[in-house]
């Protein structure tokens, strides 16, 4: 027991830094265009990869920095995160992400536009304060996300296959995502009038209408099938989403694991999948 304890306090302050410091939810856009470039059966990319990565890690970290009264109420911790690492996060990820769009541009102008399209979003939401509108929060993040998809046929100039289907499944999954988040979220937002669907409308509703989405986003998965049995890499991670809908906490306050790890953490479950399946291919 004792030993169990130690090395759950060694664990925790380094997977809190990675959470708190964006770097574990930047895995996210990399691992859907990971996971596209894959069922899509188009050539590994780095670039692809790491131009998401970059550009998450440093739309969340300026985020992290306009947010902060939102913060102060609703994640104490969070705002106590070193602030020179958090401009040193922003600078690094700047400059990589700039990179990573000229070189996207050398290749043609619709994979760049939708390289730019994170960063428009977060500037609509960050800085014209978009998230206090009902829903646009959620929708916009979702459609920044689901961009991680668009870029890959866009980059390899192929529109013909699943991609329209693979972008649809994770936008009503992204936007599960971000709904669930709200609802840590809803004394904050309550304070600085944010209208989001837990203030609205409470904690049993919200996931109600969740799984509404995890069902649309699990058909998704039928056609997708059809077209690509390697499809099935997505079924572990609509169930890892769907137990996260089904056993969202009724409480504003949830353990620090289930946001921090659970909700996050299902795009490790599919990064996983996607190796087993490219393995056994």
């Amino acid at each position: 027991m004792v030993a169990a304890a130690k090395i759950g306090a060694y664990l925790t302050k380094p997977v809190t830094f990675l959470v708190d410091s964006t770097l574990f939810c930047a895995v996210v856009p990399a691992v859907i265009t990971f996971v596209t470039i894959t069922l899509t059966k188009n050539p590994f990319s780095w670039l692809l990869i790491l131009l998401p990565f970059f550009a998450c890690v440093f739309i969340y970290s300026i985020n992290r920095l306009t947010d902060r009264k939102e913060d102060e109420i609703n994640l104490p911790d969070r705002i106590r995160f070193s602030h020179r690492i958090r401009i040193t996060l922003v600078f690094v990820s700047f400059i990589f992400y700039v990179l990573l769009l000229g070189i996207v541009f050398q290749k043609n102008f619709l994979s760049f536009a939708i390289g730019l399209v994170p960063l428009i979003i977060a500037f609509l939401y960050s800085g014209c304060r978009l998230k206090r509108f009902f829903l646009m929060k959620n929708i916009s993040i979702a459609t920044a996300i689901g961009a991680s998809v668009l870029i890959v046929p866009a980059y390899y100039e192929n529109w013909i296959g699943i991609w329209g289907m693979l972008f649809l499944f994770f936008f009503f999954m992204i936007l599960t995502n971000t709904i669930l988040f709200d609802i840590k979220d809803i004394k904050g937002d309550s304070v600085f009038g944010i209208h989001t669907l837990p203030v609205l409308f409470g904690i049993p509703a919200t996931k109600n209408i969740c799984k509404i989405l995890v069902i649309a986003a699990v058909i998704m998965i039928i056609p997708l099938f059809a077209m690509n049995r390697g499809s099935v890499l997505l079924i572990p991670f609509a169930c890892t989403i769907a137990l996260s809908t089904i056993y969202a906490p009724e409480r504003e306050n949830p353990p620090w694991w289930y946001f921090g790890i659970l909700v996050d953490g299902e795009y490790w479950i599919l990064l996983f999948s996607t190796l087993i399946v490219m393995i056994l291919q």
